[in-house]
Formats: C-alpha cells, structure tokens, sequence
C-alpha cells in the first residue's frame, strides 16, 4: 500500500470510528435501552442478563450504523483535507481526482464487506438470542408458557392450529387446549381439553369435547369424550412440546437464504387477501435490504467523497450537521420505499434498492462533476 493510499484511509478511519460510537450509542439510548428497562423493573433481570442481552443486539446496530459512519467519516476527513488546502497541495503536484477518490472509496467497500458478513452470518443468531432473553424475563412465565401456533397442513390436506393457555415444557403438559382444523380457511372441527399431557410418541387429552361445524360456520354437532385421558391419532396429535415451543422467527433473525426459504413456503396471496399480500411483500423487502443496506457504504462513498472535495473551509460541525441530514433523507426513504414495497405502488426488489438508488446516481453525477475540475 502505497503512502498516500495510507494516509487517506487513516484520515477516514477515525471519523469512521468517532461515527461508529457515537450513532451506536444513539440508538440504544432510543431503542435498546427501553427494552432493558422493562426486563429489569418487570422480571428484575441480573447485570450478567442485560450485558447479554446488549451485546446481542450490538451487530444489529452496528450494521445499521455502519452506513451513517461512513458518510460523517468522508464528509469530515475530506473536507478537513480540502478545507486545509492539502488535496489542492495534492493536485498541484499531479495527482488527480481519481486517484484521491480510490483510497475512500476502498475504505467504504471494505467497511461494505464486513457489513454484509455481519448482516448475514453474525446478526440472525444475534437477534434471535437477544429476543428470546427480552421474551423469558419481560413477564416470562406468561410470555413463555402461552401458546398461539400458525396453521400447520396435516397429511389429509386440513390445516391445524393451535391455542393453549398454558405450555410447560419441562414438565410436557398444556392447559386450557384449543385444537382447530380447516379447510381452505373454512372451520370444519374443534377439540378441546382442559389438560393435555405428551406420552413420548403423542399427546392425551384429559376430558376431551369435540364440535363439528358447517359450512356456514354453525354446530352441526358436539361430543363429549369418555372421562379421563384419551391418546390422539398421529395424524391429529400436535407436535412435541420442544417443536411447539419454537416461536416463528422474524426476518432480521433469519439469513437471507432463511428468509428465502420462509419466502418459498409462502402461498400467493388470492384477490383480496390484504394483509397476506402485505405480509410477503414485507418479506420481499427485507429480503432485498439483507443486500442493500451493507452496500449503502459504498453508495454514501460515491455520494460524500466528492461532496467533500470540493473547495471549502467548514468547521467539523458543519460535517457532521450535513451527515445527519443526509441521514434523515437516506431513512425517509427507506420507509417510503417499505411502504410503497408493501403496498405493491413498487415491485418489492426496487423499493429495497430505491435510497441507494437515487443516491448512487446523485453521487455518480458529483464524481463526474469533480474529476471535470
């Protein structure tokens, strides 16, 4: 590596690092922050619990913050090297533009690389940690044990779901169990229990009453089981408590395979089913963001290099005002590109690509600007 290809990456790291603290500090004081306040005053979570459980979410954060630290670190260390007439030394001596916005622009993508990484290798397990502890100490007995499953399809095409008041793992045992079956979203049978108990192959239901409805929804029939515990068929038991246990994951704990998998297993949305249509739309979007927001430091590097070179004398203030700026129009479109995604206004791959969109193109017509000069 060369001196000058040393310099400015070392004029850029610091603010970088500067960036990086003070943006992840931000947002767990707005975010993370609250969640750690529940855990301690409802469930009285220990200091090892919320260290944990910080440092979970800390590779969320950071790949949230990575974009905003490059943008104040190439808006501060070229304007300070603008502002002290070192680049106009620079070009003096023969040096063009271009090769004074490699260096940056190398520094950006490999913060990019490390970003994408983290995005899909150290996050997802992160996350997923760190809401399993918010879910086991903000009123875990509760929270843990209560029991709501999406529908599941049976080898006989019908869909199962179903609801419990209470799941104890440890000891393999529901209360309160409601087990509902359809058909193309149609109710055809309800059972219920006031306990039920695994016996290691299947579940036995205590007491058990059953109902058989219409087509237009109405009792054609209910029956009251013999007293005491009755076994399941195969066919109908639930799953074992472990599987049952399992809560569905959100996108930002899933990888972007995962989430492509979770994607795939998702039927197409008919006419007029709203919020389905919304939901996988929704998942499209983030699909499309596990790429574009690791690649956002690129596109800020294209866009802030150049807007830093050009000449000026500003205070490091003025820097970071023009950061935070760009910021707020970097996550405003963000969300209007979510919400025209979800809407289905834009195909969900470009409302993902649409910040880095319009300001990669910004930033491409300021490079070409500033190599003209």
């Amino acid at each position: 590596m060369k001196i000058l290809d040393r310099y400015l990456m070392t004029e850029m790291a610091w603010p970088f690092l500067f960036g990086l603290c003070t943006f992840t500090l931000l947002f767990f004081s707005a975010e993370t922050l609250m969640g750690v306040a529940r855990m301690v005053v409802e469930s009285k979570a220990g200091f090892s619990v919320v260290i944990e459980y910080l440092y979970c979410r800390l590779p969320y954060v950071l790949v949230l913050t990575f974009p905003m630290s490059i943008l104040l670190s190439a808006l501060m260390a070229y304007g300070r090297l603008s502002g002290d007439s070192e680049l106009v030394a620079l070009k003096a001596g023969g040096i063009g533009f271009f090769r004074i916005f490699v260096p940056g622009l190398a520094f950006c993508t490999l913060v990019a690389g490390i970003s994408l990484w983290m995005n899909d290798a150290w996050v997802p397990p992160s996350m997923k940690r760190a809401y399993d502890i918010l879910i086991e100490h903000q009123r875990g007995d509760e929270l843990e044990r209560a029991l709501i499953t999406t529908p599941r399809v049976l080898s006989n095409g019908q869909e199962q779901m179903i609801y419990a008041h209470s799941l104890n793992v440890k000891e393999k045992t529901m209360r309160g169990v409601f087990i509902h079956f359809f058909w193309e979203s149609m109710r055809l049978r309800e059972i219920y229990a006031h306990e039920a108990r695994w016996n290691g192959k299947v579940w036995e239901m205590k007491d058990i009453k059953s109902a058989e409805f219409t087509r237009e929804g109405d009792v054609r029939y209910e029956l009251a089981g013999k007293r005491g515990w009755t076994a399941l068929s195969p066919e109908e038991s639930p799953p074992e408590p472990d599987v049952l246990r399992r809560r569905k994951l959100r996108p930002e704990e899933m990888t972007r395979a995962e989430l492509a998998e979770s994607l795939a297993s998702m039927s197409i949305p008919q006419d007029g089913d709203d919020d389905r249509l919304r939901k996988r739309n929704r998942y499209l979007v983030m699909y499309h963001q596990k790429l574009s927001l690791p690649l956002t430091c690129m596109v800020f590097g294209t866009f802030a290099i150049p807007l830093g070179i050009r000449p000026h004398r500003t205070s490091t203030s003025i820097g970071l005002g023009l950061s935070l700026l760009f910021i707020l129009l970097y996550y405003v479109l963000m969300t209007v590109g979510m919400i025209l995604g979800e809407t289905g206004t834009l195909p969900p791959w470009a409302a993902a690509w649409l910040p880095n969109t319009l300001f990669g193109l910004v930033g491409l017509a300021l490079v070409v600007e500033a190599s003209r000069k």
